[in-house]
């Protein structure tokens, strides 16, 4: 997903800094801060983090070579085919948010990202964008989740436009599964950072872990105080995109309704205590846009979120605004939403 949290610093702290290390996966840079007396155990759960991300990143990579590019060309071929564990995961993990979304996130439509030119690390695209031909062609076939079968180890495909790609929730189950082996080695405090998006166990010396959500027309949106369990997943338009003829940003998340870009956002913000429904959801109200900003916050049982329009509008939910510190005033869209009191309105 998008670079959009922004670590605060911490004026006036006393106490030593977090160990910190930094690896290179999902192309961008997963950062770890950690708070321990116990250095070898961290740096320990530190290497099974990094095995395990660096062969994620391989297993799951949709352009460079590996399982997932082999996966995708035997579904175009019509064959069935071994899939890792992991992609077997994946595919599970999607299906009750391709449901739940009404197909808006949906993996199955990697062929339309990389018709775009979003299968690449050199930003902006400035590849020649597909035209209305190529996209119908793709809109007629219209691939999705439902397409695809799992029979023991081995993957297939009703449909051969199929071609997987997990992009909209990677860095949520590698946040799970980095915060699962921190907890092995009884690590209760640390700040997961991917591409970006963070996930925070515990505290910083007995104090909340402070970040900040990018803004796409300036530099600091809001700042946002974590603490316990808790994910922030936001999407934009500032990172990863493509200019359109008129010179907008066409970002690198699809509607898979129209084949094209999704417009009139500018930025997404989910706030949740699973990193994994975060990171879907701030993929899929940035396709959503503020017609269906409460009817997926609502479905996706979200209590705290926000959405930020290209024309500066801010539509954000009751318990959002309660928990960021806004850092300039955008023009509202209506008044702050009522989904409830909790980031997790119906979590037991």
């Amino acid at each position: 997903m998008l670079a959009v949290a922004l670590l605060l610093a911490l004026a006036g702290c006393q106490q030593p800094p977090p160990l910190r290390e930094t690896l290179v996966v999902f192309g961008g840079e997963a950062d770890f801060q950690i708070i321990t007396n116990q250095p070898d155990q961290a740096r320990q759960a530190l290497a099974g983090i990094n095995q395990r991300l660096t062969r994620y990143d391989h297993e799951w990579h949709a352009w460079r070579p590996g399982p997932l590019v082999d996966i995708n060309r035997a579904l175009a071929r019509g064959e069935a085919v071994e899939a890792p564990a992991s992609v077997i995961m994946l595919i599970q993990r999607s299906r009750p948010f391709q449901t739940m979304t009404d197909g808006l996130f949906d993996p199955a439509i990697g062929g339309l990202l990389a018709m775009w030119g979003f299968h690449t690390s050199k930003f902006p695209v400035t590849s020649p964008a597909p035209d209305e031909t190529e996209i119908k062609r793709w809109r007629d076939t219209l691939p999705t989740l439902d397409d695809v079968h799992i029979n023991g180890h081995r993957v297939s495909s009703d449909d051969p436009a199929v071609q997987l790609d997990f992009g909209a929730i990677a860095e949520g189950i590698a946040a799970e599964e980095a915060a699962r082996t921190f907890s092995e080695f009884g690590i209760n405090n640390a700040l997961i950072t991917l591409g970006g998006d963070v996930y925070a166990l515990g505290n910083r010396h007995g104090e909340p872990w402070r970040v900040a959500i990018r803004d796409p027309f300036s530099n600091v949106l809001a700042g946002v105080e974590l603490e316990g369990r808790e994910a922030l997943f936001s999407s934009g338009n500032y990172n990863k995109f493509r200019e359109s003829p008129s010179g907008a940003r066409w970002p690198h998340i699809l509607d898979p309704r129209t084949g094209m870009p999704a417009t009139g956002v500018a930025a997404v913000s989910v706030l949740h205590p699973d990193p994994v429904l975060a990171d879907v959801a701030a993929t899929v109200l940035m396709i959503a846009g503020p017609a269906r900003f409460v009817d997926l916050a609502r479905r996706m049982q979200l209590g705290c979120a926000l959405l930020l329009t290209e024309q500066n509008e801010l539509m954000i939910t009751r318990a959002m605004l309660s928990r960021i510190d806004l850092q300039r005033e955008p023009v509202m869209l209506g008044e702050p939403i009522d989904l409830g009191d909790s980031c997790a309105p119906n979590a037991p």
